[in-house]
């Protein structure tokens, strides 16, 4: 049976998808003529599931992505490995060993590994250096060179929101706790105490000592205090409740995961451009990275634009082959 093969020349001199002589059924690809087993793509696959998703059981929504994912990282690699040929890199001694040591440092307490040592450790000897060749291929295409004083300030001067201190909230809490599991009244006889706590500290109650007597929190030691929380710190609404309340102002009981909850503000910091002076290194080591991943990008693409690919899944063929 003869099968469709997608045929693509990445980039802007990209192949029309074309029917083909179905490639031999033990091949995932092939790429500039260099034939890729399927049995490498499993073994990547298998590796990629186990890094990434619990159990290695990839969701069924995000199987098809997933794979193709795979796909893209090992024809890469494939076109990397012609480029280390091609500059004739050479593994670092210091790389290969320190990467078998850090695999024998993580594997000589299991059963038998004494036994096993040399033939285990010669299995790796291929992988470390190939490794240390990419890393080190990767290494100079990523090479920026002294950034000037001008374009760094530029670069600030585009980005303020990578230096602004974010605004920040203090914010008091009395928690009355509830099991999540709890019924239906228990839950509403917390909310009915935390109207009844509202209305006393409306009246002048004292928030410190409610919360000390109250709160199932950890905070109720502080008197409730959490100190400046900025976004992210709190439950999604919590925040969003914490959000609308103005200095001094209390919340209504809002439900959370452990009870329910008053909130107070305490104050609001308005967020702040850092000067310049104080943050030109960071602004130097973000700019710098960032031109580092544009060239690390570049040189993919340019990679991927000159190659023949042709993978013998139709399904596996790789969505974003810019």
């Amino acid at each position: 049976m003869r099968l469709a093969v997608l045929c693509v020349v990445f980039g802007l001199m990209s192949a029309p998808l074309v029917a083909d002589e179905e490639l031999a059924a033990d091949l995932f690809a092939v790429v500039n003529g260099e034939e890729i087993s399927q049995q490498t793509y499993d073994l990547f696959l298998h590796v990629g599931k186990r890094q990434r998703f619990y159990h290695g059981d990839i969701p069924e929504a995000e199987a098809a992505a997933f794979r193709r994912e795979v796909a893209q990282r090992l024809i890469d690699r494939a076109l990397l490995q012609a480029v280390v040929r091609e500059r004739r890199i050479m593994p670092d001694p210091a790389q290969v060993k320190a990467q078998l040591a850090s695999f024998e440092a993580r594997y000589e307490s299991r059963p038998h590994w004494q036994a096993e040592r040399e033939g285990f450790l010669a299995e790796l000897l291929p992988q470390a250096e190939a490794r240390s060749q990419l890393e080190q291929l990767e290494a100079q295409v990523r090479q920026v060179g002294v950034l000037n004083e001008a374009d760094v300030k530029a670069y600030y001067e585009a980005n303020p929101e990578k230096f602004t201190t974010p605004e920040r909230v203090r914010v008091s809490l009395i928690l009355l706790g509830v099991e999540p599991w709890a019924k239906a009244l228990q839950w509403q006889a917390a909310v009915d105490e935390a109207q009844r706590l509202i209305k006393q500290l409306q009246q002048g109650g004292d928030f410190g000592e409610m919360a000390r007597l109250h709160s199932s929190d950890e905070s109720a030691q502080q008197g409730g205090d959490l100190g400046y929380v900025h976004q992210g710190m709190l439950a999604e609404e919590a925040q969003q409740v914490v959000d609308a309340l103005r200095p001094g102002e209390l919340s209504a009981p809002v439900r959370l995961l452990k009870g329910v909850a008053i909130f107070r503000v305490e104050e609001r910091v308005a967020p702040v451009l850092n000067p310049f002076e104080d943050v030109a290194e960071r602004a130097r080591a973000l700019y710098a990275r960032e031109l580092s991943d544009e060239k690390w990008q570049k040189f993919i693409e340019k990679i991927r634009s000159s190659a023949e690919v042709r993978v013998r899944d139709p399904l596996l063929m790789p969505v974003n082959n810019k």
